[in-house]
């Protein structure tokens, strides 16, 4: 059995500490009915995960369908389909994916039924050590990724989606992409790349001391076949701890990488300029004519968090203390709000408090569904759901929400 480290299990509870604590049942308010429904409420049912943490520590993950978001309250007590250990969701098309973490190595497919229900495929926990990420190719194959400090390999998986079963995998050393121990933190692919960002972390104290250029791997497609490390000295690390957002991809297969440094995600110092670079489609090197910098844009404010919204815009959590500022491990106090990767200008959403985040991937934690963004936001001793218009920059305060943290927000 793996031996997993005592100083990463305190940083993830740490993460876990600074979201909302679980709230016991209140009344649910009651009003008139309209003729028309509420923002939020649908026939399409929401998906939320959410975790509630034991009397030993330990956290379970209800996944639970939810036909309206905006009123009363949302818990998972009673109900859902439950995940005993830490796990990650991400949702491809229609079907949620849950990968267990540390001593967990499964994978598992959630959908829904015609009939509303919510059930379980898949199981897989063959691989050596945990999935960091699992993402969508644009083959419609799942992309899977193991790169763990106890390993000296970084092994790809092919995934059929529908099945959940292995397909193809390919094994590549560790060395290839660094001499120190290297952190996993975004992965995309588009055209014949798949590319993969990290981050040098020590594995034993977390110290991150090489943070002078960024650098991206790059493999080949379908393949999966090591092909290089490209580098930009311009600003530092790709991505950050926990969060799996160094890499995004637009509709034309552009690939942005996100830059931040933040020592409220995990890093222990910083040497360069927070920035966004660039992946121009079908080519294999980062553009040096594209840099986002954050220092003349927000006044040198940062994001380890990013979700692509569509027409160059990106929906980000920024954080709105400086790096010199910032509370290691943090993830917070952040302020939700809207980049524009073209004209490079950025729009904070009005009508949120400054709040804490998860450590965990924003595309996960946070859902667009192509007119709102829904996401939850710690406030005090509860939680609440805002939906977010990103056209005019407001947000409306929803339902509350009754558990430690929310692990994911779909639709299904």
């Amino acid at each position: 059995m793996k031996k997993y480290s005592t100083l990463r299990i305190l940083l993830i509870g740490f993460l876990f500490a600074v979201s909302s604590s679980f709230l016991s049942s209140c009344e649910d308010s009651v009003s008139d009915p309209e003729p028309e429904p509420e923002p939020g409420e649908t026939e399409e049912s929401f998906v939320l995960s959410l975790a509630y943490q034991g009397t030993e520590g330990t956290f379970t993950y209800y996944t639970v369908p939810f036909d309206d978001v905006m009123t009363g309250s949302l818990s998972a007590v009673g109900q859902g389909l439950d995940h005993l250990g830490y796990y990650t969701y991400n949702q491809v098309d229609d079907a949620i994916y849950a990968t267990g973490g540390f001593e967990l190595t499964d994978i598992i497919a959630i959908t829904k039924t015609d009939e509303g229900e919510l059930i379980e495929t898949g199981g897989i926990s063959s691989f050596d050590n945990s999935l960091q990420d699992v993402v969508k190719a644009e083959d419609g194959k799942l992309i899977g990724i193991e790169m763990s400090s106890d390993s000296d390999v970084i092994a790809l998986h092919q995934i059929d989606p529908a099945t959940v079963t292995l397909e193809n995998s390919t094994f590549t050393a560790a060395s290839n992409l660094s001499d120190s121990t290297s952190a996993y933190s975004g992965m995309v692919q588009t055209g014949d790349y798949l590319f993969v960002s990290y981050y040098a972390s020590n594995p034993t104290s977390f110290a991150t001391t090489l943070t002078d250029t960024a650098r991206v791997a790059v493999f080949s497609y379908p393949g999966l076949e090591f092909q290089k490390v490209i580098k930009d000295d311009r600003t530092g690390p790709i991505g950050g701890f926990g969060t799996l957002s160094g890499l995004i991809k637009d509709e034309n297969g552009n690939v942005y990488a996100l830059s931040h440094s933040n020592p409220a995600n995990g890093y222990s110092q910083f040497t360069k300029d927070p920035a966004i670079l660039r992946i121009d489609s079908g080519e294999s090197e980062f553009n040096e004519d594209y840099l986002f910098d954050f220092n003349e844009i927000t006044e040198g404010k940062t994001t380890a968090h990013m979700v692509y919204l569509g027409d160059n815009k990106v929906f980000v959590e920024m954080n709105t203390q400086d790096r010199s500022e910032q509370v290691i491990w943090s993830d917070g106090p952040l302020q939700p709000a809207i980049i524009d990767l073209t004209s490079q200008t950025i729009n904070y959403i009005d009508g949120v408090p400054d709040h804490a985040g998860s450590g965990r991937k924003l595309a996960a934690t946070s859902l667009w569904d192509g007119e709102y963004i829904y996401l939850v936001v710690p406030e005090n001793e509860t939680s609440y759901v805002y939906q977010i218009d990103p056209e005019n920059y407001t947000a409306t305060q929803g339902a509350e929400v009754q558990a430690n943290f929310v692990a994911g927000f779909f639709k299904l």
